[in-house]
Order: structure tokens, then C-alpha cells, then sequence
């Protein structure tokens, strides 16, 4: 049987970088394609579906930027890692913003840390195709109930998130890996006054300092190298809406400082700025780890705690909901068999008490 083979598309106007790519992927089960430009990257993705591009920012005709953009209006799905000169700031956070999942720097410094770097992303695309299965539209009439469940301990988180969506204060929302904690921000979202505005989703372990404050607070043109005009960040970009800050847990406590002056103040200073700048929007965290250990061992402010803590959400692990396993391995395959055009079909009972059995470690996202 012919394996599926997670595809790649790296696209380079440079032969020495195609080459280099194709050297360190043709050893390893992924069906990669190449392109010399973005015209005919786009072509190659109007008529199949990628896993992850990897496509440089500089090329000749349409760039990166703007190629990158015409796949996001469309795609929101497919992973894709842009290639920037070393010290190219200004380009990276554009990338970043127009919603490139992360970034390599010419020069290339480390192969391996390259390869772990896509073997990681793709795992994690991989993760992710199973869980758009529990990605539904959420409805501003059903606070919450986008989120399958049956269980009596969901009931109460739903309940939470109705009441919390009505009260504009910070909510933190705690639980494992794979509970739901950003389905559960944009329930909040969804059914607040502030719906019509944008909501933000910021992964904060996903990006280093040096990139997450610029693209929080926007930077001004010369404050670093490679920042060629003045940009605006999320905290102005959300103006009415949210920002949902995941993994807060992984900021330094510097950037810990700075986030507690804009929830007191409500007012950031951009990156190389003189002059406060007011905004308004509203703060979801979510973390999985424990703040409280944080705080003891001196790496999560606690005066930062109190202020993102005013309202908690704690999602429960899937093994201590196991009243909800049932009801979403039958919508799984309910929509496995729909999805394939084939007749509908159920698990058995002797194999659905295994399942229920099983500890679930990763969650729904298992």
C-alpha cells in the first residue's frame, strides 16, 4: 500500500537553496515539490493541497509577502515557514502578521535544527487535521455550545463561559494540552458585546521576545535594524475586540512587566516610541501549567497573576469527562464516513469500552 506522505512545497527563486532543501528532505517520508517563483507556487497550490510551504520573502514578480497573502484569503489551513536574509525584521513581522506560521534566516546556521524545526511542524499539522474535526462555527445563540459534550463537568465550564462573556474583564482559562483552551476563548469572544470586532490569537511560545513585543506593541520606523516604517501591533489592531494571549506562561518576566503596565494603563508604548498610545480591548489568557509553581520559583510576576486572573475558566482532561468520549468518537466518525462518502458506521461496544478505558493524555485532540 502507497504510505501518505505528508506534502511540502518549498518555493526559491535561488538554485543553491532548492537544492539545499531537497538534500536534507529527500531522506525522509515527505513528497516534496519545488517552485523557482511565487507565480508558479500559486499555480501548484490552486490545484493540490500542501501540508507545509516553505517560500521565500525576496523574488522576483510577486514576492513572498504577497503570495503569502493570497494563500491566507483562501487557506487558513496549510503550514507555511517564510525565508528572510538575516536582520530582515521589518519583513519577518509582516510575515508573521499576514499569518506565516514561523520563519528560517538565510544564512542557514543549523541543518538540524531546520530538520527538527519542519519534522515538528508538520507532526503538528498532522495534530491538527484531526482536531478541525471539533472546529465548528460558534453561534452568539448557543454561548459555548459549539464544544461537544454531555458531561456534567463541560455543562459547568459552558455555563462559565456564558456568564464570562457578559462581564468584560480578564479571563484566564486553564487546562492540559488539547482541552480546547482557544475554542473556548472564542466562545468568550463570540458571545461578548465586543463580537464585531477582531479577535487576536497570539501564540506566545511560538514566538521569541524579540519578535512577540513588536508584534503586540507595534514598533516605530529605525527602532531596530531592518525596521523600515512604523507599524502598528496587535494591542492597537484589536481596538473593540480581543486578544487572546496563549502559553502566557512561557513570557519573560520583563515582557511580564510591560503586559501588567498596558492592563493597568490601558495604553502601550510602540517599540521605539516616546508617546503613549491608549487602547482598548479585552484579555483572555490560557495557560497549561501550573502559575501558582511559576510564581514560587520567581518566573510569572504574581501582580500580573491577579490582574489576568479575574475571571478563571478551568477546562477538565477528557479522563475526567469520560461521559463526552462516546458522544465525540461517534462525531468523528460520523464525519469520517461523510467526509469519504461511504456507508455510516459505528464502534462496536466491546471496542468503545476499551476506548473509554484509555487515559487520553492528549486529550480531545487525541
Amino acid at each position: 500500500m502507497e504510505k501518505n506522505l505528508s506534502k511540502i512545497l518549498v518555493v526559491d527563486d535561488e538554485e543553491y537553496t532548492r537544492a539545499f532543501f531537497e538534500e536534507i528532505l529527500s531522506r525522509q517520508d515527505y513528497n516534496v515539490s519545488f517552485s523557482q517563483n511565487a507565480e508558479d507556487a500559486l499555480e501548484k497550490w490552486g490545484k493540490e493541497t500542501f501540508d507545509l510551504i516553505i517560500m521565500d520573502i525576496r523574488m522576483p514578480g510577486i514576492d513572498g509577502i504577497e503570495a503569502l497573502q493570497q494563500i491566507r484569503s483562501r487557506d487558513t489551513e496549510t503550514l507555511i515557514i517564510m525565508i528572510s536574509a538575516f536582520g530582515d525584521m521589518d519583513t519577518v513581522i509582516d510575515a508573521m502578521r499576514c499569518g506565516a506560521n514561523d520563519f528560517f534566516i538565510k544564512p542557514f546556521s543549523s541543518i538540524d535544527k531546520i530538520k527538527l524545526d519542519i519534522n515538528n511542524w508538520i507532526d503538528r499539522r498532522k495534530l491538527m487535521k484531526e482536531n478541525e474535526r471539533l472546529k465548528y462555527k460558534i453561534s452568539s445563540e448557543l454561548a459555548g455550545r459549539s464544544m461537544l459534550y454531555v458531561s456534567k463537568e463541560m455543562e459547568y465550564v459552558t455555563d462559565l463561559i456564558s456568564r464570562a462573556a457578559h462581564i468584560d474583564l480578564p479571563v484566564l482559562i486553564l487546562g492540559e494540552s488539547g482541552t480546547g483552551k482557544e475554542l473556548v476563548a472564542r466562545s468568550v469572544h463570540a458571545n461578548s458585546p465586543r463580537k464585531d470586532s477582531l479577535f487576536f490569537s497570539v501564540n506566545c511560545g511560538a514566538l521569541t521576545e524579540t519578535l512577540l513585543e513588536p508584534a503586540l506593541f507595534g514598533y516605530e520606523k529605525g527602532a531596530f535594524t531592518g525596521a523600515a516604517s512604523t507599524r502598528i501591533g496587535y494591542f492597537e489592531a484589536a481596538e473593540g475586540g480581543t486578544i487572546f494571549l496563549d502559553e502566557i506562561a512561557e513570557t519573560s518576566t520583563a515582557f511580564q512587566v510591560k503586559l501588567l503596565r498596558v492592563l493597568q494603563e490601558n495604553e502601550i508604548m510602540r517599540v521605539g516610541g516616546t508617546k503613549p498610545i491608549k487602547v482598548d480591548f479585552r484579555l483572555i489568557s490560557a495557560t497549561n501549567t501550573d502559575l501558582g509553581a511559576l510564581i514560587k520559583a520567581g518566573k510569572f510576576r504574581k501582580d500580573l497573576f491577579y490582574r489576568i486572573n479575574v475571571i478563571k475558566i478551568e477546562i477538565p482532561p477528557l479522563r475526567d469527562r469520560k461521559d463526552d468520549i462516546p458522544l465525540l468518537l461517534e462525531q468523528f466518525m460520523k464525519e469520517v464516513c461523510e467526509r469519504n462518502n461511504i456507508r455510516k458506521k459505528h464502534f462496536k461496544p466491546d471496542v468503545m469500552t476499551h476506548l473509554m478505558r484509555l487515559p487520553w493524555e492528549g486529550n480531545v485532540r487525541e
